[in-house]
């Protein structure tokens, strides 16, 4: 790894691990309001990748803005479950150990 592309492959490796992250809170602890800041935090790590990555390799960061309008998309549908259900986002889920 180059020192060119170090930032941009931190980056990528925060939203990736946001990605894995959002699922298992969202559908498994049905945790809506968390999942929607899972998202906010997912959908900024991506924004920030593109930047990153449009600094060491103009195709690989614009290659990346799909995924950030699905991110958007996704973000948006959490925002629509979680006004839909506002009595189901303040429960929350006991997490087991």
């Amino acid at each position: 790894m180059s020192p060119d592309n170090a930032v941009a492959m931190a980056l990528w490796s925060l939203q990736i691990a946001l990605n894995g992250l959002w699922t298992p809170v969202f559908f498994g602890l049905k945790r809506i309001k968390l999942g929607m800041f899972v998202l906010i935090a997912l959908w900024t790590s991506v924004a920030a990748t593109i930047y990153a990555l449009i600094q060491v390799d103009l195709i690989a960061g614009l290659l990346f803005m799909p995924y950030l309008l699905w991110v958007t998309i996704a973000g948006a549908l959490n925002l629509s479950v979680w006004r839909l259900n506002p009595d189901e986002a303040k429960k929350r889920t006991p997490v087991v150990s």
